[in-house]
């Protein structure tokens, strides 16, 4: 049955692969091919264990909806990449760098391309177990030992990003805020994330975060508050063989922007909430280096956009977001 369930979700993520067009980066967890399985977007509350190191290589490409009114000019689409690199420092603490590269691309103008803002994050987990309440996680809590369905893991994360990147290259001579690889100034965000292991195949995962950016030339990215959760149910697993495990995954991710500002005024046509939906799926490979490989589509299925008339290229107007990621664990 599981096999069967496996190949179906398999078959209908092809499925709408080979239907969108041709061919950042936000969360994901800690994902590993022991432990519970992670998400593609929730954050996952999973530690790792003392010394362990996690680096992972991540791509989301998004093309967006054309609309006549922004001809010729209309944003064509967005790709992020990024590499992380995670350590343990202790069960409970594990902190990470992100390096970004974006590319953006727009009719008529051309690309911008480049590194983005470089990320430092840190992350403290901990876990109720019944009768015993609440405690910082210990070696057998980790994400490679994790096998406990009486536990509920929680972390609090925190990330600042650093304007390393460019942002001040120019499109039809015109240097848009929207269309460079970095932000230009620093950014904060905080965050709390929950795992339940309901069985040995199925845990539920819950996150929250919210982003704040600053100002830089009388111009202000609108901050970000996001609310995800997911489901992730192991469809497939041998122990010992090549491919290890296949979770299926099936995620909610609400993103809520506020508008931009500019001399201190909210901008016309930006910010508004989105609803996605992503299906996806996870790969491991213990024979090669520990290795996981996740991809997801992410659909926008509900959107109130300020000003939606007026917006082009933005969160919400994308046809689908496809997402993969690849990572390995030492």
């Amino acid at each position: 049955m599981k096999i069967l369930l496996s190949i179906l979700l398999a078959a209908a993520l092809g499925f709408a692969l080979g239907r969108s067009s041709p061919a950042l980066a936000h969360h994901g967890g800690v994902s590993l091919t022991l432990g519970a399985g992670s998400p593609m977007e929730t954050a996952s509350p999973l530690t790792l264990p003392e010394g362990g190191l996690v680096a992972s290589a991540r791509m989301e490409y998004a093309p967006f909806r054309k609309f006549a009114f922004a001809e010729p000019e209309n944003k064509d689409s967005f790709t992020f990449y990024s590499l992380s690199f995670i350590y343990g420092f202790r069960p409970y603490l594990s902190t990470g760098i992100v390096v970004p590269y974006a590319v953006k691309t727009q009719d008529t103008f051309g690309t911008n391309q480049g590194l983005g803002d470089l990320g430092l994050n840190i992350m403290l987990g901990f876990h109720h177990e019944p009768g015993k309440g609440f405690r910082l996680n210990r070696a057998e809590d980790t994400a490679v030992a994790l096998d406990n369905v009486r536990k509920t893991y929680l972390a609090l994360t925190g990330n600042v990003t650093f304007p390393t990147g460019k942002n001040d290259l120019a499109l039809g001579g015109e240097v848009a805020p929207d269309m460079q690889p970095g932000f230009g100034s620093p950014s904060f965000t905080l965050g709390i994330s929950t795992l339940k292991q309901l069985t040995r195949d199925f845990g539920l995962l819950a996150e929250t975060s919210y982003q704040l950016f600053t100002e830089k030339d009388h111009f202000k990215f609108g901050n970000e508050w996001r609310l995800n959760a997911a489901g992730v149910y192991e469809l497939y697993g041998r122990a010992g063989a090549f491919l290890q495990t296949v979770n299926g995954i099936l995620e909610l991710n609400l993103l809520h922007l506020s508008p931009d500002t500019e001399n201190g005024q909210a901008a016309r046509a930006s910010g508004g909430t989105i609803l996605y939906l992503s299906p996806g799926l996870r790969f491991s490979f213990p024979g090669i280096q520990n290795a996981n490989l996740g991809v997801a589509m992410k659909f926008p299925i509900l959107k109130n956009l300020n000003d939606e008339s007026e917006q082009q290229g933005t969160e919400g107007l994308e046809q689908y977001r496809l997402v993969m990621t690849w990572s390995f664990f030492f």
